[in-house]
């Protein structure tokens, strides 16, 4: 004979499941995995642009005058890059430094354009040789680059087209100022 279950216990058991089921799913909170980081935004199309105008002109070979990936002075390399992007500048780095707005070297980004004395030119012998030379001689402007990101940048120099860093002492020394071409707020 089959034990009788009443229809008050079944209810009952079904009661107790339900809210043993419900009780657990609501008491204890799945864990979450956190978001995942912000996608960095991407250059703009102008620094999008300048970005592959550097990458076809590094390794290119110094040329005085020269303003293509065939051979490319400091100055040609800013003017070829930025007329890559649609960005008219003088052909000299001493007409490039009057244009633009003026960057504090602290808030430097990619795509400025940075701007050396004769200091740079005159390589070790540096301090000898300016004490030398009239101070108005050693202070204009001779050499440029643009600016990579963390004190890096790209320019023209007798070694053809390469990437230094601000922070050697022949750069630190004849750094002059810094130009903005792009729109930006300067820091």
């Amino acid at each position: 004979m089959k034990p009788h279950i009443s229809w008050q216990v079944a209810v009952m058991v079904a009661l107790a499941a339900a809210l043993f089921v419900g009780g657990c799913g609501k008491g204890r909170k799945m864990p979450v995995a956190p978001p995942p980081p912000p996608i960095p935004a991407p250059p703009a199309p102008p620094e999008s642009a300048l970005e592959r105008a550097l990458v076809e002109f590094y390794g290119a070979p110094y040329r005085s005058g020269g303003t293509s990936p065939a051979g490319v002075d400091c100055s040609g390399l800013v003017v070829a890059a930025f007329q890559r992007v649609g960005k008219s500048v003088p052909r000299t780095a001493a007409q490039q430094y009057t244009l633009g707005q003026p960057v504090p070297r602290a808030g430097l980004r990619f795509g400025d354009v940075v701007f050396f004395n004769r200091h740079c030119q005159l390589g070790k012998s540096g301090p000898y040789m300016a004490s030398m030379l009239s101070p108005a001689y050693v202070s204009q402007i001779c050499h440029n680059g643009i600016y990579l990101g963390h004190g890096r940048f790209i320019h023209a120099s007798p070694h053809g087209v390469e990437i230094s860093n601000l922070n050697d002492e022949v750069w630190r020394a004849s750094f002059i100022g810094a130009r903005r071409f792009f729109p930006g707020e300067v820091p």
